[in-house]
């Protein structure tokens, strides 16, 4: 040859089949790396939409609703008052237990000292003021039915501002002492609550109505005083309820439906 020519020589199969091999590696390794992010972002996706189908399908059934709490109706008492008391006044707060009342304002039979006579009203008796002593106690919290509670009427009941001392429960009425209560206007068109005893709680009701003859027994619904009555000032002796009892109070149509509700259990 009387030039060179520049031929290009395949590389020896040695040479090639390295290198092949880090190409290949390579294109694996890049291939890896793509399929690796591709799955994170397929599996990200995946999550999204199972939770947007969770959320979807909450949404569709509504959103999950709180438990229900049924409130109980409130307990009804029957509590002897032991005396009347003024309002709180906060600025002569006491704190400890509340003491008994203060003889001269106390509610017994011979302070009362209800008398039966022909006037119009009936009867005649003496009425103590309200025991000042209490005056700087808050009304109580708990109606315990074992203690002695200080609480005061409902909003429309007798004597809102004031406040009475009861006794422990004698009698807390309910469904086996109750036959029906009903809320209705009497004579006179005021709401009353028309109460009929069984035959348990009829002779329950009379035993407590003859131990506080001639003194006022204490309706008490759910700490509040639902009504006072003067146990048969009218009469010279006691005589039986008969099975029945009357709840008024100066009470609303709502108060006494409220009432009658309550009594029946």
């Amino acid at each position: 040859m009387s030039e060179s020519t520049l031929v290009e020589v395949p590389a020896p199969a040695q040479v090639l089949i390295p290198e092949a091999r880090q190409r290949q590696r390579r294109r694996h390794r890049r291939s890896a790396f793509l399929f690796s992010i591709v799955a994170l972002l397929v599996g990200t996706l995946v999550a999204l939409v199972i939770t947007t189908m969770s959320n979807g399908s909450s949404t569709a059934r509504g959103p999950t609703k709180p438990s229900v709490v049924v409130a109980s109706r409130p307990t009804v008492l029957i509590r002897p008052v032991l005396c009347f008391a003024w309002p709180y006044v906060a600025n002569q707060k006491k704190t400890g237990a509340v003491p008994p009342c203060a003889v001269p304002y106390q509610l017994t039979t011979a302070a009362l000292n209800v008398t039966p006579n022909p006037t119009t009203l009936g009867y005649s008796s003496n009425r103590p003021n309200p025991d000042p002593t209490f005056i700087g106690y808050p009304s109580s919290t708990r109606d315990s039915p074992t203690r002695a509670v200080l609480i005061q009427g409902l909003a429309s009941g007798p004597a809102v501002a004031q406040r009475f001392l009861l006794g422990p429960s004698e009698m807390r009425l309910s469904a086996t002492d109750v036959t029906s209560a009903s809320a209705q206007k009497n004579r006179i068109g005021q709401w009353i609550v028309d109460v009929r005893f069984s035959a348990q709680g009829a002779a329950a009701f009379d035993r407590i109505a003859q131990e506080n003859f001639h003194r006022f027994l204490a309706i008490d619904m759910g700490g509040k005083v639902v009504s006072i009555p003067l146990i048969q000032p009218t009469q010279a002796s006691f005589s039986s309820f008969n099975g029945a009892m009357e709840i008024s109070g100066a009470l609303t149509a709502a108060n006494a439906r409220a009432v009658a509700a309550a009594v029946e259990g």
